[in-house]
C-alpha cells in the first residue's frame, strides 16, 4: 500500500525581494544608454536560486492602471490582505481613479475596450456593499453600531462624487453625508472635528498626527470640493467651505508637519489660494518629495498631495520632478506599500497625467543587454505604450538599457532570491514578538502523528497609545494543518480575541495564516494561543516565521521563527537515520575515508573545479540555518574568480543540518575545491558556498602527519598535489 502526495518543496531561507525603479526619458537624436550594476545577494542562503527579471512600460501607470480596473488592486498592489468593512472604500478607489483616467484620456482601447464593463461592475459592487455601512443620517462607521467617523464620511463622500459620472450613484446619498458633516462635525472657527477616530487609524494616513486639526479640515474641506458640483444646493455649503478655507489660510505659515502642509495645499489650491512658496519650503531642496517622520508612506502621501496643489496650479514645471520621484518609489506589481500611499499617488500621477498633454505621445525603442543572452528589444508607441514588457534574465550581472526616439518608459529591475533567515533585533522597534511552541500531550486532530500548541505574545512598544487594526502573519511548517476549530473559537463571541481569520496562500508561498486583530495593547501583552498538527513528516523541517505589524505601517513589522525541536525556531535534525542521509546528499560532506592521491589529482585538474584552496578555519558563527566560517587561505591552487586571497580571511557557508556532516575544527587546515557558480563576489570580499559540488578534506600539518602512517599518506598526498598544479594539469 501507498499514499501519493503533491508537496510543494521551496528552497531553505525567507522569499527576498530587491528592485531598483528607472524612468528612462528619450528625445531625438542620440540614443541614451542607462547601466545598472550588478546586485550583490549578500544575504543569500547558499545552494539556492535568485532569478532577476526586467519590466519596461511606456506608461508610469499602466502596471496600478490594469491591477485596478480588474479589482486586483488591494492584493496584488500592495501585498497585504484584505480587511473589515473601513477597507471596502480602499479596495473602490483604485478602479475609480483608474476609470476616470482611461475616460477623460480617451485610453480604453490601449487596455481594452471590454475592460471598462468589468471595472464598472467592480465600482457599482463596492458602492452597494458600503451601503451597508451607511446609517440614517447620512454619516458612515466602520460596524452599524459604532460611532460616526468624521474621516470615514469624507472619504466615502469623495469617492462616491468621483465616482457619480462612471456608475448610478444616488446623490442624496453623497449629500447626506456632506450635510452630516457640516451640521454635526464643524467648529465655529472653520475647523472639522473627528470625536471617533476609525478603527485602523493607519488607513487616514498621517491625518491623525502633528498639526492635525488642519488635516482633518483639508481633508473634508476636499471631500467637499469634490462635492460641489452635485451637493452645492446644501444650506450653508458654500459658507462651510468659505469658513474652512479661511481657517486653513490663518493656520498655514503655523504649521510643521510637511503632510499637514501639503494636504492643506492642495484644498487650497482647490480655491486659487495655494502658497507656493510655504509648500516649497516644505519639501526637499530639489522639490521632489516631501519627507515625513514616522513612515516613508506618509512621505509618498504628502508628495502626493504636493504634486495635485502643482497640477491644479498649473505649474507643471514644478510638478515633473515630484512625479519622476514618485514612479521611482514604486513597488514591483504597482503598489506603493500601503493603501492609502497607493490610492494618493496613484490619484494625483493619473491626474498629472491627464493635465499634460505633451507628455503622452511615445515612440521609442528600448534595448536591453546583458552578458549571456541575446539583446532584447521593444518598441513602445501610442498604441502599446500602456503594455507591460517582462524578460527574466541572468542574475547578478551588469544591465545595458538603450533609449531610441522620444518618449518616457518606466523600467523595474526585480530580483527574487532566498535569504539567510535571520532574527535582528533592530527590526523589532514597535513590537515586542514572543513565540511558544509546544508539544501536546495528545493528538487531537484525525490523521495527525502529534500536535503542538502554539501561543503568540505580542505588545506594541508605545508610551500612549495602542497599535491600531494589526496582522499576525503566520507561515506554517512543511507537513503541518491549522486547527480551524480553534481559530473560529478565537474569532467568536464576545470577548473574541481575533476580528478575522484567513488562509492566504498568495501571501507567501508557505502558505500563511493571517489573522486580524483589532488592536495590539501597549501596557499589557496579547496572547492567541492555537493548536497545529503535524500530518506528514518532512526530512529537514525549517523554521516558519511569525509577523506582527500594523495593517498600514506594513514597514514596522517584528519577526519571530518557530520550531518544534529548537528554541526560536534554529534547526535542528530530527529526522529519522535513511532520511538524513537522504537529505545530506546536498551538503558538503568531509573527506574522511582514505583517499587515492590519483583520484584528489584528478579532480583538482577537472575542469569544473575553478579554485583550489587551502585554508585553515579560524572562527564559525550560527545563525538561525546557516553555519558561517571564517577560514584564512594559506595557499591558492587554483585561483577560482578571486585574485591575491592568500593571507586573507574569507567565508565559507553551509547549512546548519550539514554541520555534522562536515565537522570542521577550529585551527585545524582543509583542502577545500569548488566551483564559481558557488562564489558570491560584492566587489571585495568573495563568500564561498559549501555545497554538494564541493570537496572538503582535512590537510595534516608535517607535525601532525608524523603521528600515524594515514596522515602521513594524506600529508604526501597534498604534497603531491601541490607539485601537479604548480606546473599545471
Amino acid at each position: 500500500d501507498g499514499v501519493k502526495k503533491d508537496i510543494l518543496v521551496v528552497p531553505e531561507g525567507v522569499s527576498t525581494k530587491l528592485g531598483e525603479n528607472l524612468q528612462i526619458s528619450s528625445k531625438r537624436g542620440t540614443p541614451h544608454v542607462q547601466v545598472v550594476k550588478s546586485l550583490i545577494l549578500k544575504d543569500q542562503a547558499p545552494n539556492t536560486p535568485a532569478n532577476t527579471y526586467i519590466t519596461a512600460t511606456g506608461e508610469s501607470i499602466s502596471i496600478t492602471i490594469e491591477k485596478a480596473i480588474s479589482g486586483q488592486s488591494m492584493g496584488s498592489l500592495i501585498y497585504q490582505p484584505g480587511g473589515c468593512g473601513e477597507q471596502n472604500m480602499m479596495g473602490l478607489t483604485m478602479p475609480v481613479i483608474a476609470t476616470h483616467y482611461l475616460d477623460r484620456t480617451s485610453q480604453w482601447h490601449t487596455v481594452g475596450i471590454g475592460l471598462r464593463q468589468t471595472a464598472v461592475t467592480y465600482i457599482a459592487r463596492g458602492y452597494n456593499q458600503q451601503l451597508a455601512y451607511r446609517k440614517g443620517d447620512g454619516s458612515y462607521a466602520a460596524y452599524i453600531d459604532r460611532p460616526s467617523s468624521t474621516w470615514l464620511t469624507a472619504y466615502v463622500a469623495k469617492v462616491f462624487a468621483m465616482a457619480s459620472n462612471i456608475v448610478n450613484i444616488d446623490q442624496n446619498v453623497i449629500c447626506s453625508a456632506l450635510r452630516w458633516l457640516i451640521l454635526n462635525r464643524q467648529r465655529s472657527d472653520g475647523s472639522y472635528r473627528e470625536d471617533a477616530p476609525v478603527i485602523s487609524g493607519g488607513m487616514t494616513g498621517n491625518v491623525g498626527g502633528h498639526n492635525s486639526q488642519a488635516s482633518m479640515t483639508a481633508f473634508v474641506l476636499i471631500a467637499l470640493q469634490e462635492g460641489r458640483g452635485i451637493c452645492g444646493g446644501i444650506p450653508s455649503f458654500r459658507n462651510s467651505i468659505a469658513k474652512a478655507t479661511a481657517y486653513l489660510k490663518a493656520q498655514l505659515h503655523a504649521l510643521a508637519n510637511p503632510y499637514a502642509v501639503a494636504m492643506v495645499s492642495y484644498a487650497l489650491a482647490n480655491e486659487n489660494a495655494l502658497d507656493k512658496q510655504v509648500l516649497l519650503s516644505k519639501g526637499s531642496a530639489d522639490g521632489s518629495n516631501w519627507p515625513v517622520g514616522g513612515s516613508i508612506y506618509y512621505g509618498l502621501e504628502a508628495s502626493a498631495y504636493a504634486l495635485l496643489a502643482f497640477v491644479k496650479a498649473k505649474d507643471f514645471q514644478r510638478a515633473a520632478p515630484i512625479v519622476n520621484w514618485l514612479n521611482s518609489q514604486r513597488r514591483s506589481g504597482g503598489g506603493y506599500g500601503t493603501t492609502q500611499a497607493t490610492i494618493m499617488v496613484f490619484q494625483a500621477v493619473a491626474e498629472y497625467r491627464i493635465q499634460v498633454t505633451d507628455i503622452k505621445s511615445v515612440d521609442m525603442e528600448l534595448t536591453i543587454r546583458v552578458e549571456g543572452m541575446r539583446p532584447v528589444v521593444w518598441t513602445f508607441n501610442k498604441n502599446n505604450a500602456h503594455l507591460t514588457r517582462t524578460e527574466k534574465i541572468p542574475s547578478n550581472r551588469e544591465i545595458s538599457i538603450t533609449s531610441k526616439g522620444s518618449g518616457e518608459a518606466s523600467v523595474t529591475v526585480m530580483t527574487t532570491y532566498y535569504a539567510k533567515p535571520k532574527e535582528r533585533s533592530t527590526d523589532c522597534k514597535n513590537f515586542e514578538l514572543e513565540l511558544l511552541f509546544e508539544k501536546e500531550d495528545r493528538v487531537t486532530y484525525h490523521g495527525a502523528s502529534e500536535s503542538y500548541k502554539l501561543t503568540i505574545s505580542s505588545r506594541y512598544l508605545s508610551t500612549d497609545r495602542d497599535a491600531t487594526m494589526s496582522i499576525l502573519d503566520v507561515s506554517l511548517l512543511t507537513g503541518f494543518v491549522v486547527d480551524e476549530a480553534d481559530l473560529k473559537a478565537l474569532s467568536t463571541g464576545h470577548g473574541r480575541l481575533i476580528q478575522k481569520f484567513e488562509m492566504n496562500k498568495q501571501l507567501s508561498e508557505r502558505g500563511s495564516l493571517i489573522l486580524y486583530l483589532d488592536k495590539i495593547p501597549h501596557q499589557s501583552k496579547n496572547k492567541v494561543t492555537f493548536r497545529l498538527h503535524r500530518v506528514m513528516d518532512a526530512g529537514f523541517l525549517q523554521p516558519a516565521a511569525v509577523t506582527v505589524y500594523e495593517y498600514y505601517s506594513i514597514e514596522n513589522r517584528c519577526m519571530k521563527f518557530y520550531h518544534p525541536t529548537r528554541k526560536e525556531g534554529a534547526l535542528k535534525k530530527i529526522c529519522h537515520k535513511e532520511v538524513c542521509e537522504c537529505a545530506e546528499e546536498n551538503c558538503s560532506l568531509q573527506r574522511k575515508e582514505k583517499i587515492d592521491e590519483a583520484l584528489r589529482n584528478k579532480k583538482a585538474c577537472e575542469p569544473t573545479i575553478d579554485y583550489v584552496f587551502k585554508a585553515v578555519l579560524l572562527n564559525e558563527d550560527e545563525d538561525l540555518s546557516l553555519v558561517s566560517y571564517t577560514m584564512r587561505i594559506e595557499m591558492s591552487l587554483k585561483k577560482g574568480p578571486e585574485k591575491d586571497v592568500v593571507g586573507r580571511n574569507r567565508i565559507f557557508t553551509s547549512l546548519i543540518s550539514c554541520e555534522k556532516a562536515l565537522g570542521l575544527k577550529k585551527g585545524t587546515s582543509y583542502l577545500i575545491m569548488g566551483q564559481t557558480k558557488d562564489v558570491q563576489l560584492d566587489g571585495r570580499n568573495g563568500q564561498y558556498a559549501l555545497g554538494e559540488r564541493t570537496w572538503v578534506e582535512h590537510w595534516p600539518t608535517k607535525a601532525e602527519s608524523e603521528s600515524s602512517p594515514q596522515l602521513k599518506a594524506k600529508y604526501d598526498g597534498m604534497s603531491s598535489l601541490q607539485h601537479d598544479l604548480l606546473y599545471g594539469c
